[in-house]
C-alpha cells in the first residue's frame, strides 16, 4: 500500500488528534445523564496509541515485519506513523521500491525522517551504481559532501556539453578545500586528475589552504601537481616556514604579496611570537611597511606579539605596545585580550594595574557583573584611610544582579541575595498553535518513548524557524512536558533569564534527596550539579564521553562504583538516573574529602580533574584569597563552571526554602 493513499483515508482523525494533543479538541454529544469527559477520552486514546507503538517498536526489535505491517494500521492517526513506514522501508530497501520511497519522500517532504531516508537511498543507489537514479533522487539543498561529490560524478560520467563542465566546475570547488575529503569523493577528483582539470594554480590554492589548516600529509600530497620551478621553490619555502617560523625573517623571500603570501606570514609570526616575541616585533615592524594586512590579520599578530612579551617577561614593552593598539584590540577581541591583562594584574594583585586596565574595557564589557565587582575590589584594596565614596552604590548596584558576583557584593552589604524572578507572560494561543505542529507533536512523542535522538532532531526542525516569542513559548511548552533542558535551552534562545522556575526545576528530586542523604552533601548543591552538568538530561552524552544526569566518565564511574559498592555494570546505565546520581554523588563526596569540605576546589576537580586542581594549587602555593584563584582558573570552563555552581546553590537552596550562605568562612578565608 503506498503512503500517499493511507494519508487519504485517514486526514480527519488525525486532525482530530492534533487537535486533541493541543488541548483544543471539544468533544459535543447531546446531553445525557451521562457527561463523556473530551480530556479523558483524548488522553485515553493517546494512551491507547503509545501503547500500540511500543508494541510495533517491540515487532520491529523482533524483526516481524509482517506483523509489523498489519499492526501499524491501527496507528495511522499516531504523529509516529510515519517513523513506522520509515523503518520497514529501510530494513527492505531495495530498488524494486523506489516509487514507494519517492511517495514517502513527497509525502513527508522536509522532515526529518524523509532526509534520512533519501539519504539512506542515496547510499544504497551509489553503492550499486544507479546513477541516473541517484540523480533523479538528489536533493542539493540536503546534501552531505559525500553525496554531492557522487552527484557531480554522476553527471560529468553521463551528461555532455554545458552540464558536464558545470559538474566539473562543481567538484573542483569540491577539490579545493584545506582538508581531506571523505572516500566517496574519490571518484570525482579521480576523473578531474586523469583528465588534467587540477592546474597548478588551482593546486597552489589548496596547497596553502592545508599549510594554514595544519594539514601537512595533505599539503605533502599536493605538491606532485606543483610542476614548475616557479610552484616548487614556493612551496618549499612556505612547507619550509610553516615547520621553521623563523624563517619569515628572510625577507627576501616574501616579496610576491599574493593572499598566499599574507596568510603564510601571518601564521608563522603569530606561531614565532610564542617563542621570540622581539624578532617576531621587528620583522612585524618590517612586514607592515612592505604588505597590506587585514584588519584581522593585524589583530592576530599584534595579540601574539603582546602576550608573547609577557610571557618573556617583557611586561613594560607589552603593556606600551598593547596601549597603542587597544582600539585595534578591542574591536577585533571583544576586549578578550585586555580581560586576560586584568587577570595577570590579578595574579601579581597588582590593584592600580587592575582599575587601569578594567577602564580600558570596551563599555559593554565595563559593565558586565565580573569587571564591577572586581572594580569595587580593586577600590577596596587600594584604600587607605578613606574608602572611595562610590563604592556603596557600585556595591549596592552589583548586588541586585542574579549571578555570582551579584551574590558576592550581596553578601559584602550583608542582604539577601537577588533572585529577580520574573515568570512568562503565557500566550494561549501560540502555545496551542506550537504544539499543533506535526514535527512537534513528533517531538513530543519521541520524548516520551524516550527515543531523544530522534525527539531532538524533530524539535530542531520544528523550531527552525522561531522568533524571540516563539522561543519563550517553546520553553513553557517544553516545561509542561518535563522535558527541562530542552526548556532551559528555549530560555538561553531568546535570551531571557529571568524565569526561575523554569530556568531551575526541582527535578529527579528522590534519587538526588537519597544520594543527598548518604553521601552528607546538601540536596541543593546536587542539584546545582545536575543543572549545570546536563540541565537535567539523564541521556546526555558530552563529546568527551561524559554521560548522563551528573555527566560522568564510564571510567570514574566504574572506579567509584568499584570502592563504594555501588551499582554499576556497563557504561549504558549512566543514562539511567538511578545509577548516575548516587556514583556521581560520591565521587563529589571523594573531592569534598581530598579538599577538606571546600566546594570551589572540589567544584574545579568534579570538572577539570584534581590532578589538574592540584598543579593549580602547587603554582598558587597558597597565597591568593578565593575570589583570585576562581578567577585565574586557565580553562573558561571551568571558572565559569565553579561559579555557577556556587551561584545555582543558592537558587536551589531557597527554592527549596533554605537559607545558607554561598560560601562558608572556611571557604572565603582559606587562601588557595
Amino acid at each position: 500500500m503506498l503512503v500517499r493513499n493511507s494519508l487519504l483515508r485517514i486526514a480527519t482523525p488525525l486532525l482530530a488528534l492534533l487537535m486533541a494533543m493541543s488541548g483544543q479538541w471539544a468533544f459535543a454529544q447531546s446531553k445525557t445523564d451521562t457527561q463523556i469527559s473530551a480530556q479523558s477520552l483524548t488522553e485515553d486514546y493517546l494512551d491507547q496509541q503509545r501503547q500500540l507503538y511500543s508494541e510495533a517498536l517491540e515487532l520491529m526489535r523482533k524483526g516481524r515485519w509482517k506483523s509489523l505491517a498489519k499492526h501499524r494500521q491501527q496507528l495511522t492517526t499516531y504523529p509516529l506513523y510515519p517513523y513506522l513506514i520509515y523503518a520497514d522501508l529501510i530494513v527492505n530497501l531495495r530498488y524494486s521500491r523506489h516509487r514507494e520511497i519517492a511517495a514517502y519522500l513527497s509525502d513527508y517532504q522536509g522532515t526529518v525522517k524523509a532526509q534520512h531516508l533519501r539519504n539512506k537511498w542515496l547510499d544504497y543507489l551509489a553503492g550499486r551504481n544507479y546513477w541516473t537514479t541517484f540523480i533523479e533522487f538528489f536533493n542539493p539543498a540536503q546534501a552531505s559532501i559525500k553525496h554531492q561529490c557522487q552527484f557531480e560524478f554522476a553527471r560529468a560520467s553521463r551528461l555532455e556539453g554545458v552540464d558536464r563542465e558545470r559538474a566539473i566546475e562543481s567538484g573542483l570547488r569540491l577539490w579545493n578545500v584545506g582538508k581531506s575529503q571523505p572516500k566517496e569523493c574519490d571518484k570525482l577528483f579521480s576523473l578531474l586528475v586523469s583528465e588534467k582539470k587540477i592546474t597548478q594554480a588551482l593546486a597552489w590554492q589548496r596547497y596553502n589552504k592545508a599549510l594554514l589548516k595544519n594539514q601537512s600529509i595533505l599539503a605533502r600530497y599536493l605538491q606532485r601537481f606543483l610542476k614548475s620551478n616557479q610552484y616548487k621553490t614556493l612551496a618549499k619555502r612556505y612547507y619550509d616556514a610553516d615547520r621553521n617560523p623563523q624563517l619569515i625573517g628572510n625577507f627576501e623571500d616574501f616579496s610576491d604579496h599574493t593572499p598566499e603570501e599574507l596568510d603564510i606570514i601571518t601564521s608563522g609570526l603569530v606561531r614565532l611570537a610564542k617563542a621570540d616575541s622581539h624578532s617576531t616585533l621587528r620583522y612585524w615592524s618590517h612586514y607592515q611597511q612592505t604588505h597590506e594586512f587585514s584588519h584581522q590579520a593585524r589583530s592576530d599578530v599584534v595579540s601574539a606579539i603582546i602576550k608573547g612579551l609577557y610571557q618573556q617577561q617583557f611586561s613594560t614593552i607589552a603593556d606600551a605596545y598593547f596601549e597603542d593598539h587597544l582600539q585595534l584590540l578591542n574591536q577585533t577581541t571583544s576586549g578578550s585580550l585586555t580581560e586576560w591583562r586584568i587577570r595577570k594584574a590579578l595574579q601579581e594583585r597588582d590593584w592600580l594595574a587592575v582599575q587601569l586596565w578594567i577602564k580600558r574595557l570596551p563599555k559593554a564589557k565595563r559593565e558586565q557583573s565580573a569587571w564591577r565587582y572586581w572594580a569595587i575590589r580593586s577600590m577596596e584594596a587600594e584604600a587607605s584611610t578613606t574608602l572611595d565614596p562610590r563604592l556603596p552604590e557600585m556595591t549596592a548596584s552589583l548586588a541586585r544582579e542574579r549571578d555570582f558576583y551579584g551574590f558576592l557584593a550581596s553578601e559584602k552589604l550583608d542582604r539577601e541575595y537577588s533572585l529577580n524572578h520574573q515568570p512568562l507572560a503565557i500566550d494561549e494561543v501560540r502555545i496551542n498553535r506550537i504544539k499543533r505542529q506535526p514535527a512537534m507533536l513528533r517531538a513530543r512523542e519521541l520524548f516520551f518513548h524516550r527515543d531523544i535522538v530522534d525527539a531532538n532532531r524533530e524539535w530542531n526542525q520544528a523550531t527552525e524557524d522561531f522568533v524571540y516569542e516563539d522561543w519563550l513559548a517553546a520553553a513553557i511548552i517544553a516545561s509542561q512536558w518535563q522535558w527541562h533542558n530542552k526548556a532551559i535551552a528555549s530560555l538561553g534562545q531568546a535570551k531571557y533569564w529571568d524565569d526561575i522556575e523554569i530556568r531551575f526545576p526541582l527535578a529527579y528530586t528522590d534519587i538526588i534527596d537519597s544520594t543527598a542523604d548518604r553521601t552528607a552533601i546538601a540536596n541543593y548543591l546536587l542539584m546545582a550539579l545536575a543543572r549545570q552538568e546536563s540541565a537535567f538530561n539523564p541521556l546526555a552524552t558530552s563529546s568527551a564521553g561524559a554521560m548522563g544526569l551528573m555527566q560522568l566518565m564510564p571510567a570514574t564511574a566504574k572506579g567509584t562504583a568499584r570502592k563504594h559498592k555501588l551499582s554499576y555494570r556497563k557504561k549504558s546505565q549512566l543514562h539511567q538516573p538511578s545509577i548516575n546520581v548516587p556514583i556521581a554523588g560520591q565521587y563529589y563526596r571523594n573531592m569534598l574529602d581530598r579538599y577538606d569540605n571546600n566546594r570551589i576546589l572540589a567544584s574545579a576537580a568534579y570538572n577539570a580533574g584534581p590532578r589538574r586542581v592540584d598543579q593549580w594549587l602547587n603554582k598558587t602555593d597558597g597565597e591568593l584569597p578565593f575570589d583570585i584563584w576562581i578567577e585565574l582558573i586557565p580553562f573558561n570552563e571551568t571558572r565559569s563552571y565553579v561559579r555557577n555552581i556556587l551561584m545555582y546553590s543558592i537558587i536551589y537552596s531557597r527554592k527549596l526554602g533554605l537559607t545558607p550562605a554561598m560560601l562558608d568562612d572556611d571557604e572565603k578565608l582559606k587562601l588557595l
